[in-house]
């Protein structure tokens, strides 16, 4: 089967054949339809993921899938073959990722999470919900903006951010947005009710002009602390300041007259049980800025994938 890995960390993902992996005790094997990339699988290629569990080589890449259960192993009781499944595919050990033909991952994965896909959702629309949008509404909610509460995404138009301003629009948040001129209409359509234009003012003036008696939360899904850091005092007493990318250094982390975090990504099988019925009612979608074959993999995981609109969320057709 075709597949996209690494012999050892550090390599440069690339195009491999490799033997159909056959299912386990406890596992699913599963035809993966599509996929989708995430900073995630390069962070694990490079290894400095390595502590977290167990790897093993050759090792294929790749988190977020979906496609067809079609052999299961011993014990297995939550999927049947022919099953549509998605999720965020990650084993406990890991080796056979969702950049291939098939896959086999735990039934319940040991530090990600599969659900049934739901019949109004196809293949390339599920592959692109699960990490960063589990990502979005974990954060959102635990930073615990009331309706009507005012939030700023620094970054919205990636595959966190065009979740966030989402789930916070479904819940009736008030969002400022950070984004392009040429995709600005394109944040506000997602729910942002104002869009501060990358490079257009200091993003804390904009702030202050927005919002002069401050914000309930900041979410930085970007990184950069010198940012956050001009950023604090305009979150109230008591708000929040998060961010999904490290974005936090230890001065902010020790801030207690705000509750600040750098998110990581809790309650998985609860966070894609509710993801699963945001986009099935079509509260929430993904924003895809690009499609893929396979092959290709490897550019789209450089970033070297040109996209006119929200960049969003880049997708991988297997089948």
């Amino acid at each position: 089967m075709r597949a996209i890995g690494i012999e050892r960390f550090g390599d440069t993902p690339q195009l491999k054949e490799l033997p159909v992996p056959e299912p386990g005790g406890g596992q699913v094997q599963v035809a993966i339809e599509a996929a989708a990339t995430n900073p995630l699988d390069l962070a694990i290629a490079s290894g400095a993921l390595a502590a977290l569990g167990e790897y093993r080589f050759p090792l294929t890449l790749g988190m977020d899938g979906a496609g067809t259960v079609t052999a299961i192993g011993d014990g297995v009781t939550e999927f049947r073959v022919g099953d549509r499944v998605f999720g965020q595919f990650w084993s406990q050990p890991l080796q056979f990722g969702t950049f291939a033909e098939v896959c086999t991952v735990q039934a319940v994965p040991a530090f990600g999470a599969l659900a049934a896909t739901p019949d109004e959702l196809p293949s390339e629309v599920a592959a692109a919900l699960p990490t960063s949008g589990m990502t979005a509404l974990g954060a959102i909610e635990h930073m615990r903006v009331p309706e009507g509460g005012t939030l700023l995404v620094i970054g919205a138009t990636g595959g966190v951010g065009t979740f966030a301003v989402q789930a916070a629009a479904a819940r009736g948040i008030r969002t400022i947005a950070t984004a392009s001129a040429q995709t600005a209409e394109q944040v506000r359509e997602l729910g942002a009710i104002e869009v501060v234009l990358r490079g257009a003012e200091p993003l804390d003036l904009a702030l202050r002009r927005l919002a002069p008696e401050g914000v309930d939360a900041i979410l930085d899904v970007v990184g950069d602390r010198s940012v956050t850091t001009s950023l604090a005092d305009a979150v109230l007493d008591g708000g929040a300041l998060f961010s999904t990318a490290f974005g936090l250094d230890d001065q902010l982390l020790a801030n207690e007259r705000i509750r600040t975090a750098n998110y990581r990504l809790d309650r998985k099988p609860d966070r894609l049980a509710e993801l699963t019925r945001l986009a099935t009612a079509g509260t929430i979608r993904p924003v895809i800025g690009a499609t893929l074959p396979l092959e290709e993999t490897p550019r789209a995981l450089a970033g070297d994938v040109e996209v006119t609109g929200l960049r969003g969320k880049t997708v991988l057709k297997v089948r």
